[in-house]
């Protein structure tokens, strides 16, 4: 598979089945037959890795983003959360404000050396974002990947009846 639009492979759900600690989904492969209120799919795209995005708010789609991100890092299923960061960023507009979401989360990463999975938007507007994340030191996590930077090129964000809809290309 290879072009612009070939599915990588990996299409991940939220959802009651995969619950981690205290109740929480984890993020975990799933067929496209399974129901999905929120979720995303990592899809193939020249040198980069795109990102299609959805749920039911845009906070949602957001915090879906973040997993998509942290899954090219290492397996989450086996981070722990041992250490908070609140993060508060701004932007031009709420799509900007995705793309400075996820590269503030790459700061975080490179720059503290955590490894990030829980991921709570506490306020989100239209120029605007407050949030606490979580996670564990990278010491004992061996990398599976690498992610330079969320770019602009092709982002989205809008909301589509009953859903919020996001793309954004990540750079490898």
């Amino acid at each position: 598979m290879s072009g612009a639009g070939a599915v990588v492979g990996l299409l991940v759900a939220a959802s009651g089945a995969g619950e981690g600690k205290g109740g929480r989904a984890r993020p975990r492969p799933c067929g496209y037959s399974v129901p999905m209120s929120a979720g995303y799919e990592l899809v193939d795209h020249t040198a980069d890795i795109g990102v299609r995005l959805w749920g039911p708010t845009a906070e949602e789609v957001f915090e879906q983003a973040a997993l998509a991100l942290f899954s090219l890092v290492c397996d989450p299923l086996y981070v722990d959360e041992q250490e908070a960061v609140d993060i508060e960023i701004e932007a031009e507009a709420r799509d900007l404000l995705l793309a400075a979401w996820l590269n503030e989360l790459l700061y975080v990463f490179e720059a503290r050396k955590l490894v990030l999975t829980q991921f709570d938007i506490l306020e989100l507007g239209e120029h605007s974002l407050r949030a606490r994340v979580t996670g564990e030191p990278l010491g004992r996590h061996v990398l599976c990947g690498g992610v330079k930077a969320a770019t602009l090129h092709e982002l989205s964000l809008e909301q589509r009846g009953e859903r919020w809809e996001a793309f954004v290309l990540l750079d490898v």
